[in-house]
């Protein structure tokens, strides 16, 4: 069944994988490209911290977008703009304003994976969806590990990188306009704002939004960092392609273990684990070997990658079903934030302190999940195993932006409901 459900499909996951591709390369290009420029450091956090902004403004912006014109003109518009925003980066080269072109590019991707979700999420049946979202999760690290060796087509320093990546995502958008795919259909959530999503999961919820400080953090420094130790772009694509690879690799496992467990216990040696490969990044540095600092970046990715995934399927293990659409938009948004404060912090430290900060920083952050989660062990009883949920695989940053569409419909619907009640009232 699964075969049949592919075979229809496969232009749209080939637009994805280019896309992420094109994401991934992007991400790094930026980082070294700031160093060449002699970009500061807490500069080029804030460049990257951009994107995520622009992120959380395109989750709430472009979904009105698609409910008015429909998702084929909205997909055309961002692709058109993500081009516009990466090429004039390589036209002026100024921090100030690659930081409003990295916010547009932002909202710009948030606007492109709300579109193809939304389709693959309405072509995916009860008896797919779990299979389906597993090789999508799958590609979607493949395609970023992929990214990271288009860096040796063509020197950072010249334009050619970025004209590259500017046709990637209109190669991306010839066969996502060819599939034609009706709109999901929305159910009416219950809402559940911020504030009660932490007293509801506070584990979770610590774990979603450090989920995107490191991972904001570790792809929008760990190329600068790289470049900073001397390595070559060659040697940068292996070091950043090799956290891909282990949040790749270990992703399901990690997963399929916090199904057949206490989460929390799951999160608590993940964070440890975590935590402690972090430092072997700084271990390599100073022992000037390149292949231990690449191990480093393989456990960072293995063991920091899949927070957020463990961390949201715990939050959707206390929700009523009716409350996961709208408890999904607040996790949108923390991660967002987690994403933007990232770089901040992380640049600013690694500017005052020394470079190596980044990975203390990295570290101090999955340690701090780790001591939440022990603390919530010894303060609650375990839930029952079977009473879990699946675990839900999220590929970074980027799964969780399909709900956006939805809570806008919903919002809609919710605000209908609550005017004829209103009007039930007066009556």
């Amino acid at each position: 069944m699964i075969k049949q459900t592919l075979f229809p499909i496969w232009s749209l996951l080939f637009g994805i994988a280019i896309i992420t591709m094109a994401s991934a390369l992007q991400s790094s290009l930026i980082g070294i490209r700031a160093a060449i420029e002699s970009f500061d450091t807490t500069a080029t956090g804030l460049i990257m911290s951009a994107y995520y902004l622009g992120f959380i403004l395109g989750s709430q912006l472009v979904p009105n977008w698609v409910k008015s014109v429909g998702h084929i003109r909205v997909f055309a518009a961002v692709a058109s703009l993500a081009s516009v925003t990466i090429l004039m980066q390589s036209v002026v080269v100024n921090p100030w304003f690659w930081m409003l072109m990295r916010m547009g590019t932002g909202l710009c991707y948030a606007g492109l994976f709300i579109v193809t979700e939304s389709w693959l999420n309405d072509i995916a049946t009860n008896n797919t969806r779990g299979r389906l979202f597993s090789i999508y999760v799958i590609e979607i690290w493949a395609s970023q590990t992929l990214g990271q060796f288009l860096l040796n087509v063509s020197s950072p320093s010249g334009y050619g990188l970025f004209i590259l990546t500017s046709v990637l995502i209109s190669l991306a958008l010839v066969p996502l306009l060819l599939v034609r795919t009706p709109s999901p259909t929305i159910l009416v959530p219950e809402k559940l704002n911020i504030l009660g999503l932490i007293k509801t999961a506070p584990l979770g919820v610590t774990g979603v939004t450090i989920a995107g400080v490191t991972s904001g953090a570790i792809l929008g420094l760990g190329a600068l960092y790289a470049q900073r130790m001397g390595m070559d772009v060659g040697k940068i694509s292996l070091f950043i392609g090799a956290s891909y690879l282990g949040g790749m690799l270990l992703q399901w496992p990690i997963g399929k273990l916090s199904d057949r467990q206490d989460r929390r216990v799951t999160i608590l040696w993940v964070g440890i684990v975590g935590a402690i490969g972090a430092f072997v990044v700084p271990l390599g540095a100073s022992m000037k070997s390149e292949i231990v600092m690449m191990v480093g970046m393989f456990f960072i990715g293995a063991f920091t990658f899949p927070m957020y995934s463990l961390a949201s399927s715990h939050i959707n293990d206390q929700l009523r079903p009716e409350q996961i659409l709208s408890a999904s938009s607040g996790m949108i948004l923390l991660n967002g934030v987690g994403g933007i404060c990232g770089p901040l912090f992380a640049s600013a430290l690694m500017d005052l302190v020394r470079i190596d900060a980044l990975f203390w920083f990295i570290a101090a952050m999955n340690l701090t999940v780790a001591l939440v989660a022990l603390y919530r062990i010894n303060y609650q009883p375990p839930m029952i195993i079977e009473d879990q949920g699946d675990q839900i695989q999220v590929a970074l940053a980027v799964s969780p932006v399909v709900t956006a569409e939805m809570l806008v419909e919903a919002d809609s619907s919710i605000s209908s409901l609550e005017e004829s009640h209103e009007v039930e009232i007066k009556l």
